[in-house]
């Protein structure tokens, strides 16, 4: 049996599954009765109440008293109780380093209620990895102070790095930190180390931004989708048939690494001018012709690349993320119009602006991170897991 996004084996399996579907739909925070989760997860009323048992006995899950409703009679509301456990996120560039600590049920509305995020930290691409995990040290623990909690109280932490990463959370190639020491299990392990109690999960910083697109952003339901990752660099994030794609060992998303193709050549526009690109977009935006004309050759360039996503992965959506979205119909506006004429005689896919500025990596650890979380209490509590079969959802 298979749900459509992960194949099922036992019933065991089935009622991790259901008890997933649970916590997804009361991840925003509001409480809901035994018949709204009914209907939001398409499960049986009979199947989320014993999901909702196990979850409550786990302490994850609250349970009131019976309320009064607007109509019908009272029903018992239950809600996630974010205290249970806290997350975080944090993202290594090569440039900066940013933590957030959010509570069980991940951020809130509007991203930034309920978190605690100091200011990022500045390092240089070259700094050594000792120099680099001194930053996020200091960032990290500024982040637990600033939610007032201990390090004995994260569930788990999720951390974005550019490179190429395994499934293990080893950095196994990272041409943009240039230290020469980065890669290897050195982050994972010194993670662990600082966080004995929490799961720990280190991934590519582009398949964490389309994980952030998915959540919070404009990709939403959309289960095939390319996220564009771009600002002194152009890293993909892909989802296929609504999972992650890393590729066969990992590599996928990493065409910027191919120097003369369209995806490098736009990665090193970008590089050579990262000093100067805000000023020039906004040139651009002021209508000075030779920023225009420089801009210009950028959306050519991405342009005719996400075409070449087209032809390959065939994706419903293609977002432009990370701090070049910041620069919208300024780059948006040119990049569109030569998309859809590089597209020719094709289905165009929607090609969106990311809406999450420069944090869409950071987010998407966040993201990550609660998946963690939940994944890990219901490993624990799989000798208890009910069985059960799912409705078809609509």
């Amino acid at each position: 049996m298979s749900t459509g996004r992960r194949r099922l084996t036992t019933t065991t399996d089935l009622g991790r599954w259901n008890a997933e579907a649970v916590l997804d739909v009361l991840y925003d925070r509001e409480p809901r009765t035994n018949a709204e989760l009914a209907r939001e997860t398409g499960l049986s009323r009979s199947t989320v109440e014993r999901a909702l048992d196990l979850l409550v006995e786990q302490g994850v899950v609250g349970k009131s008293e019976p309320v009064a409703l607007v109509s019908g009679r009272p029903a018992v509301l239950y809600q996630l109780r974010p205290e249970f456990g806290y997350l975080l996120a944090i993202d290594v560039g090569a440039h900066t380093v940013r933590a957030r600590v959010d509570d069980l049920a991940g951020p809130k509305a509007g991203l930034d209620a309920g978190a605690a995020e100091p200011e990022q930290a500045t390092v240089d691409p070259s700094d050594s990895a000792e120099v680099r995990l001194s930053a996020v040290a200091r960032v990290t623990d500024q982040a637990l102070a600033g939610a007032g909690i201990g390090r004995e109280q994260v569930r788990a932490v999720a951390v974005g790095t550019p490179g190429i990463v395994d499934s293990d959370g080893v950095i196994m190639l990272c041409w943009v930190i240039r230290s020469g020491d980065w890669t290897g299990d050195r982050l994972r392990a010194w993670v662990r180390d600082r966080f004995p109690a929490a799961t720990v999960t280190v991934e590519n910083d582009a398949n964490l931004a389309v994980l952030a697109e998915q959540r919070f952003g404009v990709a939403g339901s959309a289960e095939d989708v390319v996220v564009v990752f771009a600002g002194r660099r152009v890293g993909l994030g892909i989802v296929h048939r609504g999972e992650l794609h890393r590729g066969a060992h990992h590599q996928a998303g990493e065409a910027a690494n191919i120097r003369d193709s369209r995806w490098g050549r736009a990665s090193s526009w970008l590089y050579g001018r990262q000093a100067d690109v805000p000023a020039l977009f906004a040139s651009a935006e002021a209508g000075q012709q030779v920023a225009v004309d420089d801009v210009a050759e950028l959306a050519e360039l991405l342009g005719d690349a996400c075409a070449e996503v087209v032809q390959t992965i065939d994706p419903e959506l293609i977002v432009l993320s990370g701090a070049l979205s910041l620069a919208g119909a300024t780059i948006g506006g040119p990049l569109a119009e030569r998309f859809k004429q590089a597209c020719r005689g094709m289905v165009e896919p929607d090609l969106r602006l990311s809406t999450l500025g420069r944090r869409p990596v950071l987010l998407g650890a966040a993201e990550s991170a609660r998946r963690q979380a939940f994944e890990h209490l219901l490993d624990d509590a799989r000798p208890q897991l009910p069985s059960a079969s799912p409705r078809r959802r609509s």
